[in-house]
């Protein structure tokens, strides 16, 4: 007998809420239902759709609170998808997740296109939890680029939205994090501080050891980015002792900070110690960014003037080619400030106006 699509909306409508929750148990059983229930659905166009702009989401969200793995082009559904029978909510939820998608391959001038048009669709959605997603990818999306105050204006409307919310914790969490971020990049580092020590409390509150040491990473950013590289490293060490995170792809993330935070302190042994570290992790898990910024890292310490200025030409190249704007302009001023300290001031030039035109490039971004 088969499944009435009516009974497969519920189950989707449900896993849709445990997504926007980050409730990954629930999600991961309402997930294996809802393909489970399609098997035996009657034919309908909608449904199907429906569940495919729900699966790219599942595994974002998968992705971005567990640090499973998102290849690139595993995404399902496209624009010639939708047709004139598509109802708005699945149009604009399209345009929403998609938005995501295209700011995680770093493309972020169409990424900005189409947040607009979901953004022209959001008076659709008549709900605050819906508008606050909405407000979370926009921040999120405006932060990648340092447009600070573009995107503590929309982040700040979700953490009003979410603050009323009980069951909303760790999108509050999400969102504080953005927040703090986004004072990182205007220097605002007692404020920024503040906002990550209110998430990983969160974190703690609801007992998710790995959320806590996604944000015991994030916060190591902001420390790096003040000159408190000791402070830098112990909260990156609290990251790496959560085995969970160890496991997700971001482990390779928080061993190039170490590795790069310990040459800054002079400490070569130690950094070449969690050098070998990340070689072993990308063995086994290739990541052609990570490995390019540990490259360079590696370079500008260890190498001589002109093989040190071949290599990061060559992986600042690869970069800006990725996409990675804001790995492009952290680097040269690293670079820039490395060579200065050994008086290669021609050599420090270059990448100080590298940084300061990728700066300029990030600013300049609006969509088409």
């Amino acid at each position: 007998m088969s499944v009435m699509p009516e009974v497969v909306s519920n189950t989707l409508n449900e896993l849709h809420l445990a997504i926007k929750k980050c409730d990954v148990e629930s999600a991961k059983k309402l997930f294996e239902k809802s393909k489970y229930l399609l098997n035996d659905m009657e034919e309908n166009d909608k449904i199907i759709i429906y569940f495919q702009l729900l699966s790219s989401r599942y595994k974002m969200m998968l992705y971005k609170t567990r640090g499973e793995s998102l290849p690139k082009g595993d995404w399902k559904i496209t624009e010639d998808s939708l047709d004139d029978d598509t109802n708005s909510l699945i149009d604009y939820y399209f345009y929403l997740f998609e938005t995501e998608y295209l700011a995680y391959l770093n493309n972020y001038e169409t990424a900005i296109e189409t947040m607009k048009v979901a953004e022209k669709k959001l008076e659709m959605v008549h709900s605050d939890i819906e508008t606050a997603e909405f407000y979370v990818r926009a921040a999120s999306l405006y932060m990648s680029i340092h447009q600070s105050i573009a995107s503590l204006s929309y982040i700040n409307e979700a953490i009003n939205v979410y603050k009323k919310q009980e069951d909303y914790k760790l999108s509050l969490a999400r969102s504080y994090t953005i927040k703090a971020m986004n004072y990182t990049h205007l220097k605002r580092y007692d404020d920024a501080e503040e906002f990550f020590l209110k998430s990983i409390k969160i974190a703690k509150e609801l007992n998710d050891v790995y959320y806590e040491a996604m944000q015991c990473h994030n916060i190591s950013l902001m420390y790096s980015n003040r000159g408190y590289h000791e402070d830098c490293i112990n909260a990156l060490q609290r990251a790496i002792r959560c085995r969970e995170w160890r496991d997700s792809v971001y482990y390779i993330n928080s061993l190039y900070m170490i590795v790069k935070e310990r040459f800054i302190q002079g400490n070569h042994n130690g950094a070449l110690y969690y050098l070998r570290k990340a070689e072993r992790v990308l063995n086994a898990l290739p990541n052609p960014t990570y490995e390019a910024k540990i490259n360079i890292v590696r370079s500008i310490f260890c190498d001589e003037i002109k093989e040190s200025l071949d290599k990061c030409r060559e992986n600042i190249r690869y970069l800006e080619k990725s996409g990675d704007l804001d790995g492009v302009f952290d680097l040269s001023l690293l670079i820039k400030g490395q060579y200065e300290k050994k008086e290669n001031f021609k050599e420090a030039l270059e990448f100080a106006n590298l940084a300061i035109s990728t700066k300029e490039k990030m600013m300049m971004l609006r969509g088409v």
